[in-house]
């Protein structure tokens, strides 16, 4: 594609939806009423599988269990389903139903799977433009399905599952509720980690077609992995798919109060006052003119004129060493397993072979980032195709002037 058709079409797609967008960026503070609950997969698409075990019917179980509870917790909360039974539902066909209810908040849920059968944990993603290859052979994955839907280049405006450009302008979409986005991730992720036996592997953005049309935050939750075992038999027993439904619930009841605190705080405030500003006429300030008679008489500086000493000390002025202090920073370099919402034990098994070595910093947002230290970039290179078996999405990063960033 050449450069101007490719700039042309990305203004194309991006601004219409970047502008509806705004309609709805102010959802904390007009409360949080209505919510669609999004079971992945469905019908023809059963998403991963193991055996007799299916993603479709995994995700649906957990969907119908999460709205159950909202519904029961909050009978003035209006819960959508995209589907509630075992249907094949278009993925932007997901998004409009959000839209045409006038949603507050979108949730998506899916189970993981990778060839890596050691792989396993819980991710949250939002829109977003995450260039790791890992990362983006997920939402690869997960956009996969719409090859089973008719006409898919004209529905998704020439999206192709199988080109990087399509996922760079598709990550420009949610931009005006990515923020709120994150947090409502950031508040799953915390809660898998407090509820669930599943290891915290972060909120993370990915370019996911599901979210690309929704009007609000919407997120995209990965429950675990159907390809790992441990994840596979916990999510699949009643202990386990209760404690995600918990977790879910739970970070959902979190989001509603912080949206409706906020929604109150806005409707409370009170308008300033316009009759403030004539308290500026005081006239207390014409006394302090009184106080203008300074004592002049004062000569007592002069009685400092008769010491004419030889200054020898101004030789110690040749300080023109002080520039050789140019000490140059070598830079550090780290491999970045995940970033999580709270800091960690470094000794929690969760970081598996690397516990005890996890060195933690918390970002600009206050995520913290969880890192392995490496002598040199070559070994922080090799160390991050190590850890990636583990940590999907494992990068090296550089630590200099006190920034860390990441090294491609």
């Amino acid at each position: 594609m050449k450069p101007t058709a490719f700039l042309a079409l990305i203004i194309t797609i991006c601004l219409p939806f970047m502008v509806s967008a705004q309609v709805k960026t102010d959802a904390p503070e007009r409360g949080l009423h209505k919510v669609v609950l999004d079971a992945g997969h469905g019908g023809k698409d059963p998403g991963c599988s193991w055996g007799d075990k299916l993603e479709k019917n995994l995700n649906l179980n957990i969907v119908l269990s999460v709205g159950k509870m909202i519904e029961e917790a909050y009978p003035d909360m209006e819960v959508i389903y995209t589907r509630k039974d075992d249907r094949f539902i278009e993925l932007h066909e997901r998004g409009n139903i959000a839209n045409r209810a006038g949603a507050d908040l979108f949730i998506s849920v899916h189970t993981d799977a990778v060839g890596n059968t050691e792989a396993h944990g819980s991710s949250t993603y939002i829109m977003g433009n995450d260039k790791s290859e890992k990362n983006l052979a997920v939402a690869q994955r997960e956009n996969s399905v719409i090859v089973m839907e008719g006409d898919y280049e004209a529905k998704y405006e020439g999206y192709d599952p199988n080109s990087a450009e399509s996922f760079i302008i598709f990550s420009l979409m949610q931009y005006a509720h990515s923020e709120q986005s994150m947090i409502f991730a950031e508040m799953v992720q915390k809660n898998y980690a407090k509820t669930t036996q599943i290891v915290d592997r972060g909120a993370r953005q990915g370019p996911y077609l599901v979210l690309w049309r929704t009007a609000m935050p919407s997120v995209l939750t990965e429950v675990g992995f159907m390809t790992n075992q441990k994840d596979r038999d916990y999510l699949h027993s009643k202990e386990g798919q209760a404690a995600v439904c918990k977790a879910i619930f739970d970070a959902f009841s979190e989001y509603r109060a912080r949206c409706n605190a906020k929604a109150s705080e806005s409707i409370a405030k009170p308008e300033p006052t316009k009759a403030e500003p004539k308290v500026e006429a005081k006239p207390e300030p014409k006394a302090e003119v009184v106080v203008e008679k300074k004592p002049e008489p004062k000569v007592e500086p002069k009685a400092e004129q008769p010491k004419p000493e030889v200054k020898t000390e101004p030789k110690a002025e040749v300080k023109a060493e002080q520039p050789k202090q140019t000490v140059k920073e070598e830079p550090k370099y780290f491999v970045q397993l995940c970033t999580l919402t709270a800091k960690s034990n470094p000794n929690d098994s969760k970081f598996g072979p690397y516990k005890g070595r996890i060195i933690q910093s918390q970002t600009s947002t206050g995520k913290w980032r969880c890192m392995v230290a490496a002598e040199s970039l070559e070994a922080a290179r090799k160390l991050a195709t190590e850890a990636d078996a583990r940590f999907k999405g494992a990068f090296v990063v550089t630590l200099a002037n006190g920034e860390y960033k990441r090294v491609n």
